[in-house]
């Protein structure tokens, strides 16, 4: 049975890089010709470029809250996979083991949960069926940094615990970060610990990109008002 599959898009992501691209081009090049105009005293014309830009801008913000409000919720189960798209390939994220646990740890790191320690295992892939023929096959990939985070029904939100998480490694090694490498075809797992509650409702893992410019992707979930894709941890 095929797994339904999820994306952090929802639409086409190089046409939203090149929009969003355009966008900051032609109101660089508006601002600078607005300058221009005003040093060699110009102003109506200078008025109606300015005019023409915070149009521009209108129409930009009008695309991108359109999108958000058109967006859905969407989660994924244990094993399905959320995919992070790149300009020219994909990279597949997915929960594949979740459990918890009151105490971490051996020795002096032993320590124990203000809730419930979750252990959320993760497996990243760099999918080589997204590749672009232009993308060479060997080269490897280097994410952008990712903003984790379990968020319960309430909306009460927890980040990656580092007590916990170094208390699990010394009993079950380091954790790679999310910011490894990949080459196409190449996958790995890794571990983040979160101390939740016992009594949060209907936990969900988070992972979002963390760059400012995302927020002004049309189409990219963390744009404004955009609804998330998450994994489901009970």
């Amino acid at each position: 049975m095929q797994h339904p599959v999820f994306f952090n898009f929802q639409g086409n992501a190089v046409a939203a890089v090149l929009a969003f691209l355009g966008f900051g081009f032609a109101e660089g090049v508006a601002a600078l010709a607005a300058i221009v105009l005003f040093a060699v005293r110009k102003p109506r014309a200078a008025a109606v470029v300015l005019a023409g830009a915070a149009g521009l801008a209108a129409l930009y913000c009008w695309a991108l809250l359109v999108f958000s409000l058109a967006s859905r919720e969407q989660v994924a189960a244990v094993g399905e996979e959320k995919y992070f798209c790149e300009v020219d390939c994909h990279l597949a994220y997915s929960v594949v083991d979740v459990r918890g646990s009151k105490v971490l740890g051996k020795g002096s790191a032993r320590t124990a949960a203000r809730g419930l320690y979750r252990i959320v295992t993760v497996r990243v892939r760099f999918d080589p069926e997204t590749t672009s023929v232009h993308r060479p096959k060997d080269m490897a990939l280097t994410p952008n940094p990712r903003f984790v985070r379990v968020v319960a029904a309430c909306g009460s939100t927890y980040r990656p615990d580092p007590t916990g998480q170094r208390a699990l490694e010394t009993v079950e090694g380091p954790a790679i970060p999310l910011t490894k490498s990949l080459r196409p075809g190449e996958s790995y797992t890794t571990r983040l610990v979160f101390d939740v509650p016992e009594t949060a409702r209907d936990p969900r893992l988070l992972v979002t990109e963390s760059d400012w410019f995302t927020r002004a992707l049309i189409g990219h979930e963390n744009s404004p008002l955009h609804r998330k894709t998450s994994f489901r941890l009970g």
